[in-house]
């Protein structure tokens, strides 16, 4: 069983997956906007220094916020495809959704790159999966998941 919550259907889950990468990144990034302020801005007037502040969280929230989005998007899309298209929910689809937001991220850069990418997405999707499923079902989750797909592997003849 994977870590996703199959009562919902496809489209409520991917909006909430994209909806709240967004808002960690616009957060996280506003943090870096803020933190890269402090450290470029010299003491000068009180309303450029309000304008600079704005300005770098404004930059950075948006670059982090949409980023992740696009990451959330690719990856929710390809584990809810892979999942229709194989009829199964287990943590295989979202090791190969992991790989397939991977490899898309870094596919302009050269295959070795494009590779390297494919396996952390894969090692990326593994971890969402057990990190979900854990919250959802408890500790338990990751050493029975993991038993049990290494069981299935080695299974067939």
């Amino acid at each position: 069983s994977s870590g996703i919550n199959t009562e919902w259907p496809l489209r409520p889950g991917m909006f909430f997956g994209i909806g709240s990468s967004y808002i960690s990144g616009l957060a996280g990034g506003g943090l870096w906007g803020f933190f890269e302020h402090t450290r470029t801005f010299d003491n000068t007037s009180k309303i450029l220094r309000r304008n600079h502040c704005l300005n770098s969280i404004t930059k950075r929230g948006t670059f982090v916020g949409n980023s992740l989005a696009v990451l959330a998007l690719f990856y929710t899309a390809s584990t809810g495809c892979i999942g229709k298209l194989r009829d199964k929910d287990d943590i295989w689809n979202d090791i190969g959704g992991g790989a397939v937001t991977g490899a898309l991220y870094k596919s302009t850069r050269g295959i070795a790159t494009c590779s390297k990418f494919l396996g952390l997405g894969a090692i990326g999707g593994l971890a969402l999966n057990l990190m979900n499923g854990t919250y959802e079902e408890g500790s338990s989750y990751a050493s029975e998941t993991i038993s049990e797909t290494y069981g299935d592997l080695f299974d067939r003849r």
